[in-house]
């Protein structure tokens, strides 16, 4: 798999700014960065296709989970201190959803449906940590910069009660093959659910359309138990001017 990494992506964001700044000059080009709205998102993978990939895998003999999560942490930090010098004034800084509870690891590890224990564990550790770090480094900045969303808690309701949501099943993928569909790709000879709606889970690892909407609804408008130090549409209210 083709993947562009993280210092690839910087370069590109460097190199668009010098493109941006030619065509309206620096100081323009400066206000538009610093009043644009980045979102990052890191972790999942780290940990579904790294640490958790197989067993006794080169991470996890490297680190215990909550020295891998710590070290995680500290490397998320570094990133977002890159972007503040890049000079991105409003960003959105996301964790991982409820790793242990989507198709694809009922598939593999849970034949009873229950969310696998190990996958949880690891974002019960990292989501937390996520927050105090981002609140940490806004402190010591000065402003908020960055705001956090804890993706686990705020698919673990729907996914907990899914029926309180309008949602039929949080653990059947709407196009699959396997147990809960969760195996292998959506293709045109998956299985493919009659409405997308009452999914909670698209494919073996993603939210369907719907599930995405409550989750950016929380996004936006969501309390502290979702969002810190706020919620995006107090974000986006702030005056950027004072975010140096």
């Amino acid at each position: 798999m083709n993947i562009i990494r993280m210092f690839r992506q910087f370069q590109y964001f460097e190199e668009y700014q010098k493109k941006l700044a030619d065509l309206v000059g620096k100081d323009e080009a400066q206000r538009i960065v610093s009043e644009a709205l980045v979102l990052i998102t890191v972790g999942g993978n780290d940990f579904v296709n790294n640490y958790f990939l197989v067993p006794f895998s080169a991470r996890s003999r490297q680190f215990n989970l909550p020295d891998y999560v710590r070290y995680l942490i500290s490397e998320y930090r570094k990133l977002l201190v890159r972007l503040y010098d890049l000079g991105a004034r409003k960003v959105l800084v996301t964790g991982t959803g409820p790793l242990g509870c989507v198709p694809a690891e009922l598939a593999m590890r849970s034949p009873s449906g229950q969310c696998a224990t190990e996958l949880q564990q690891a974002a019960a550790l990292y989501n937390p940590q996520l927050v105090e770090m981002v609140n940490g480094l806004n402190s010591q900045l000065g402003a908020n910069i960055f705001i956090a969303a804890n993706t686990q808690q705020q698919t673990s309701d729907f996914i907990s009660n899914p029926g309180a949501y309008g949602f039929t099943t949080s653990k059947i993928a709407c196009c699959g093959q396997g147990p809960y569909n969760g195996l292998g790709l959506c293709t045109q000879l998956s299985n493919l659910c009659s409405n997308r709606n009452e999914y909670v889970f698209w494919d073996a690892f993603h939210p369907s359309e719907r599930a995405n909407g409550i989750i950016v609804d929380m996004i936006l408008n969501g309390s502290t138990n979702y969002m810190n130090p706020m919620n995006l549409n107090a974000f986006l209210a702030l005056d950027t001017k004072t975010k140096t």
